[in-house]
């Protein structure tokens, strides 16, 4: 097994273009290094991850491309579960504590936010090759280089082999696919099924809304001029509401006893896109010349918006690793997103076992009832905010303390009331 070697990182060839991607180049073309993104422009408009979290935000600051972001999207001021008719909780960011992080996000236009990252990455200095990277193996190593055609493409960039390569082509996952890398599925097999539709009906303005559902969840993300509303199944369930996915979308939204109540009388815009396996994470995500990123390196169930979120901050953790270019630094990049996707996967656990909302509605009764509940209170919805919000989401005290309160938090309740079939 080849680890990455102490050296000094001049050029970097990105595979990928999108926001990940390119907030890695912002940053390395920034520290001085030469860097191209091999980019074959997209062909879908609709992409998971047009919610995001306030975390983010002082990331887009660092990029220069908030207001930018900010005059085309939804100003999100919190987020709100509905769990049945009767019980619905709502998180607005100004109520949870959160040090350093604004009290909002942005619901916004993927296919527009990504083209915003794309035009400030190339503004920066970074070179956008037009081009499907192809990428080889070196005969009896772990190393990876471009090949001669893609090499070519690249010549006002490389004159020859980049010193790095980072994958950041998302699910595609080239060089995890190309060198056989080990990787963790999740344990469910569910199906996504989303588009966007005229109108829908939401309790908070500007929320992002996650509804528990007959079999599943689904979510409502205002947008300035439309909802986007995507269904996470279990794939067995599907062929009940159709043959293909337009029909089962369709039918989704009017048979649901849920979702027939705020989408029963909405007209799709938009094709159905399709997406299976939201869990999933790469065992190694560094070697002899190459790093991954974003969606390559782990993606993660889009219950908590966090996809973005762990890319975009993995970027600049990887920037910081190939500025120093120290072994050191990029093993300590892998530790920390593979922590951070650790602390998600289980995260999500607690949402699908029903043991997050059964210790939220414990908890609420606590609160009117217990004077050490009102005491300690504020120190957990500190906490608490921060994960969620994305400011402490690989702390380990605040994990260690949801931890603690996902174990000993039900009292004698049983959580399968909540649970996500």
């Amino acid at each position: 097994m080849n680890a990455p070697r102490n050296r000094k990182i001049q050029t970097v060839a990105i595979l990928g273009g999108g926001p990940v991607a390119c907030t890695l180049a912002i940053l390395l073309v920034r520290a001085g290094l030469r860097v191209g993104i091999l980019h074959r422009p997209r062909k879908a408009a609709l992409l998971v991850g047009e919610s995001l979290v306030p975390a983010i935000i002082p990331i887009l600051r660092l990029l220069g491309v908030e207001d930018e972001v900010r005059s085309y999207s939804l100003y999100k001021p919190g987020a709100t579960i509905n769990l049945s008719d009767t019980f619905n909780l709502s998180f607005p960011f100004a109520n949870i504590p959160a040090p350093k992080l604004p009290p909002y996000a942005y619901n916004t236009p993927r296919d527009r936010f990504d083209e915003t990252l794309l035009q400030a990455a190339r503004r920066e200095g970074a070179k956008v090759i037009e081009t499907g990277a192809e990428v080889e193996r070196v005969p009896g190593t772990e190393r990876v280089q471009l090949s001669r055609e893609t090499l070519t493409a690249a010549a006002e960039v490389f004159s020859e082999q980049p010193d790095l390569i980072v994958d950041a082509t998302g699910r595609a996952r080239v060089l995890p696919k190309l060198l056989n890398l080990p990787s963790r599925k999740g344990p469910r097999e569910d199906t996504a099924l989303f588009a966007h539709v005229d109108r829908a009906k939401v309790t908070d303005e500007g929320h992002v809304h996650t509804t528990r559902l007959d079999h599943g969840w689904s979510w409502r993300i205002p947008l300035p001029d439309r909802m986007s509303v995507g269904v996470i199944i279990g794939t067995e369930f599907l062929p009940k509401f159709g043959a293909t996915k337009e029909e089962q979308f369709d039918n989704l939204l009017r048979q649901d006893s849920m979702l027939s109540k705020v989408t029963g009388e909405s007209k799709r815009l938009t094709p159905v896109m399709e997406y299976t396996n939201y869990q999933l994470a790469t065992e190694r995500l560094v070697g002899d010349g190459w790093a991954l990123v974003g969606d390559t390196a782990g993606f993660i169930d889009p219950v908590f918006s966090s996809g973005l979120l762990i890319g975009m901050q993995g970027a600049v953790v990887l920037a910081s690793a190939i500025r120093k270019g120290s072994a050191q630094a990029f093993k300590s990049y892998e530790a920390e997103v593979l922590h951070h996707l650790e602390a998600w996967h289980e995260i999500v656990g607690y949402f699908y076992s029903g043991r997050l909302f059964t210790s939220f509605q414990v908890g609420d009764i606590l609160l009117k009832k217990s004077m050490l509940m009102r005491i300690v209170f504020p120190h957990m919805q500190k906490h608490f905010g921060a994960i969620f919000t994305g400011g402490a989401s690989n702390s380990r005290y605040s994990l260690g303390l949801l931890r603690m309160v996902m174990k000993h938090g039900m009292r004698d309740e049983d959580p399968k009331g909540c649970m996500i079939n």
